[in-house]
């Protein structure tokens, strides 16, 4: 058997998030795993699933209202695996994923469908997962779609003046998520054909934000 580890699960269609999964891992002691569910399917994940005992969920240029084939997959493969209480932290898409496979809505933010991106400042809401804080800071952001209702079994624990509902937390489940991308890195900008000449130190923030959740993985 595998051991025990966190899987990352880049739900990428065009372009593989490589280097943020690299600089991520770099940054951890934990062991990891790496799937692309979109373009290789989820056999890479049924195989070490007894191994698995946390997630990251990356964003995707893919709309959870798409429905194709290996959305329902994923999420039939993975809802059971949340109920596992597996920790798990999704960002843009994996945030809109999440809320979607516990009853939210997801739609476009704006009429013409235009995408919102560059660096926005959040509000967080005290939660365990960073010691019980409220905090602001800036933090990349790509999306043309939010999350318009939250879930029931959900909480809102981060807004912004742009999005009501910047970060959710499921209320008896370790399960978080953001609207944002705290794991870009510059190469993930130049990926996204996003102009923006911003310094290396411009993504601590969001760093920071995913290492509070792995030091919550490590304790767990």
């Amino acid at each position: 058997m595998a051991a025990a580890h966190l899987a990352i699960i880049d739900p990428a269609v065009r372009i593989p998030e490589l280097d943020c999964f690299n600089q991520l891992i770099l940054r951890t002691p934990i062991k990891t795993s790496y799937h692309l569910p979109a373009l290789f399917g989820i056999d890479t994940l049924v195989a070490l699933q007894e191994s698995i005992t946390a997630f990251i969920i990356f964003g995707s240029s893919s709309s959870v209202n798409d429905r194709f084939p290996w959305q329902s997959q994923l999420e039939t493969w993975l809802r059971p695996q949340l109920e596992l209480q597996k920790p798990t932290l999704g960002f843009c898409y994996g945030h809109q994923m999440l809320a979607y496979l516990f009853g939210g809505k997801v739609d476009f933010l704006y009429p013409d469908k235009h995408k919102l991106q560059g660096f926005r400042k959040v509000k967080f809401q005290s939660n365990p997962l960073w010691k019980n804080q409220e905090f602001e800071g800036e933090i990349y952001v790509s999306h043309r779609e939010v999350v318009l209702e939250c879930p029931k079994s959900m909480q809102i624990i981060a807004s912004s003046s742009d999005v009501a509902i910047d970060g959710l937390a499921h209320r008896t489940l370790p399960i978080w998520s953001l609207q944002a991308h705290p794991e870009s890195t510059p190469l993930f900008l130049k990926n996204m054909g996003d102009p923006h000449n911003v310094s290396p130190q411009a993504f601590d923030f969001g760093k920071q934000i995913i290492n509070d959740f792995l030091a919550h993985v490590q304790g767990s």
